[in-house]
């Protein structure tokens, strides 16, 4: 018998499949050049990432000679509008990142679109390990902010104290952890790491900088709207509800042959959003826009083979579970039932036509700290369930609430309506609630480390200075909350672009972290072991991640559902690759004629 909800899905015909192997070549036409080899599969796979070592260059699959675009200009939809576009703070959805993140920005470093090794960028030239939490960069000279503000050792310490603080809101601090930066020079900046980093150069990807003067000079309220990099491409407008648009920036300082750091073909970009992926792949198929993602797999029958690009988004699918403050959620045996309940395979056949694999976890084999075991999906077993929610005494008046977006990911209105519809037949109490993308991430920010910046301050601290003991830990989760609201299970997307699970510990399993429902500072606990997992480095950092992933696997720390691929519908006179994230950098196109 099946559980699942009715919801109406297209059924994809048997042979997209064998479809797939022509589409990461199909783009372009046959006299389109060569572009660089795809990074991104269908299916999520990894090689574990190298430790980081010194690099002086950045060599990689270069752009053929002689390449000039038929267009200057192109247009791109989202599925949703971003919430915010400066760097240094909360960006929201991968995919809206790349407005920024991709395109405004270069950062640190950077993870090389078609080989994933790490690589200096327009404002770096090169890095080395001066001890086991000290990192050395050499910036690189003639390069200026989009504004005219000039790079150099000063002007990057600003963005740095930003992104480097441990209460910090922005993306990076979960990849690198809490750092200071020291300018040993007019073009060297020392990274002090707060605990060992032996990866840092590799989880810096996500380290942006904005000018510094403008950001000293610009209210909070006007810095969400705007972001003043030295990347390809300068922000020109934002008009709320309709565009965002850029333009080249011609004072971009290239990067040898890189073909990710080339000046633009393409002079002028627009971006768009729409929530319903018909419309999105429409836009595409009319020449209304020339890149949409993600159409899914409902819309992907209605588009010839040379329109679309499959890809990874790098994430998994999961409930991000209060496993801290609700009083079912905190039980392991309630969670493991949820998970026993949920026939996964289910869902991805039938909402995904099984274009995606069931994870057991928030990472897949390959990840350092992952395993066949730890990742491995769980059993759909109702009777199972019901036994374990007998066993933790489960009281269904305590109702709990999956909280969605809409529009973040392809179907995800009906992921909800499925897991209630599982877990309401083993008596489980649930229901859902659609949120803007606003308040969804002001949800996400009140979890455990928020709770732990109020007992710090409480007591007269400064949480950007004063670090917490266990002992402030056990009394946040004593607290009973933080003085906002949080959710129950929260739609989540945990990226697994660095390939290591450190990431994932620092950001979700960690008692300091502001999105952390997760906390166990008890003697020898989670959170005694976070700080030797992420100082280690090769077997042995494979060793203690594991023994967490293997933590979060068995307690059941998140509600893991399966890894989230990409269907782009693209003109296929642009000439584009996906990469194994979702990045889309747009100074790596061009139109053929």
């Amino acid at each position: 018998m099946k559980y699942l909800l009715k919801i109406n899905t297209v059924r994809v015909l048997v042979g997209v499949a064998a479809m797939f192997t022509l589409m990461l070549v199909a783009c372009g036409g046959a006299d389109a050049p060569a572009t660089p080899p795809a990074a991104a599969q269908l299916q999520p796979t990894a090689t574990p990432i190298q430790q980081a070592t010194p690099t002086a260059a950045a060599t990689a699959t270069p752009l053929p000679s002689g390449v000039t675009s038929a267009r200057d200009s192109i247009t791109l939809v989202v599925p949703e509008e971003p919430i915010g576009l400066n760097s240094l703070g909360t960006i929201g959805a991968a995919l809206n990142a790349s407005i920024t993140r991709a395109n405004l920005q270069d950062a640190l470093t950077w993870q090389s679109g078609d080989d994933l090794r790490i690589v200096p960028t327009s404002g770096t030239e090169s890095w080395e390990q001066v001890d086991s939490d000290t990192w050395r960069f050499q910036l690189r000279k003639g390069v200026k902010f989009h504004n005219g503000e000039p790079w150099n050792a000063q002007a990057a310490l600003p963005s740095l104290a930003s992104v480097g603080s441990a209460t910090s809101e922005g993306g990076s601090i979960n990849y690198t952890g809490a750092f200071d930066a020291e300018a040993v020079g007019e073009y060297t900046i020392d990274i002090n790491c707060e605990d060992g980093c032996p990866i840092f150069p590799s989880a810096s990807f996500f380290v942006n900088f904005e000018a510094p003067a403008w950001l000293a000079d610009t209210s909070e309220e006007e810095r969400v709207r705007q972001s003043i990099g030295f990347g390809p491409y300068k922000h020109v407008d934002w008009k709320p509800g309709v565009s965002i648009t850029q333009e080249a920036y011609d004072g971009y300082v290239t990067v040898g042959d890189h073909f990710e750091f080339q000046k633009p073909f393409i002079k002028n970009v627009t971006w768009l959003w729409r929530g319903e992926t018909v419309v999105i792949a429409a836009m595409v198929q009319t020449a209304e826009a020339d890149i949409g993602w993600d159409i899914g797999v409902d819309t992907i029958g209605s588009l010839p083979p040379n329109m679309i690009k499959s890809g990874s988004s790098a994430e998994s699918y999961a409930l991000t579970t209060n496993t801290i403050w609700h009083p079912e959620l905190k039980k392991k045996k309630v969670r493991q039932a949820m998970v026993h309940a949920i026939n996964c395979a289910e869902m991805v056949e039938f909402l995904y036509s099984g274009y995606t694999t069931c994870r057991g976890n928030i990472i897949w084999p390959g990840i350092i700290g992952a395993s066949e075991r730890n990742t491995a999906p769980y059993k759909f077993d109702p009777e199972l369930a019901r036994q374990l929610l007998k066993e933790a005494n489960y009281n269904p008046e305590n109702k709990m609430t999956i909280v969605s977006r809409g529009t973040r990911i392809p179907k995800q209105l009906e992921v909800a309506e499925s897991l209630q519809a599982f877990w309401i037949n083993v008596g489980i109490n649930v229901d859902f609630r659609v949120v803007e993308p606003s308040i969804r991430s002001a949800l996400t920010k009140c979890g455990v480390g928020k709770a732990v910046q109020e007992i710090l301050e409480a007591a007269g601290k400064d949480p950007k200075v004063d670090k917490p003991t266990n002992a402030d830990f056990q009394a946040a989760l004593d607290k009973g909350g933080a003085d906002c609201p949080t959710g129950d299970l929260i739609g989540n997307q945990p990226s697994n672009e660095t390939l290591d699970f450190g990431r994932q510990v620092r950001y979700y399993m960690n008692c300091f972290a502001i999105r952390s429902l997760i906390c166990d500072p008890s003697s020898g606990g989670i959170q005694d072991q976070i700080a030797p997992a992420l100082s280690a480095s090769g077997d042995e950092r494979q060793r203690l991640l594991e023994a967490l992933a293997d933590r979060f696997h068995d307690d059941v720390l998140f509600i893991p559902l399966f890894d989230l691929p990409v269907f782009y519908a693209v003109n296929p006179k642009l000439n584009w690759e996906p990469r194994l994230d979702p990045n889309v950098r747009v100074s790596t196109m061009w139109f053929s004629k």
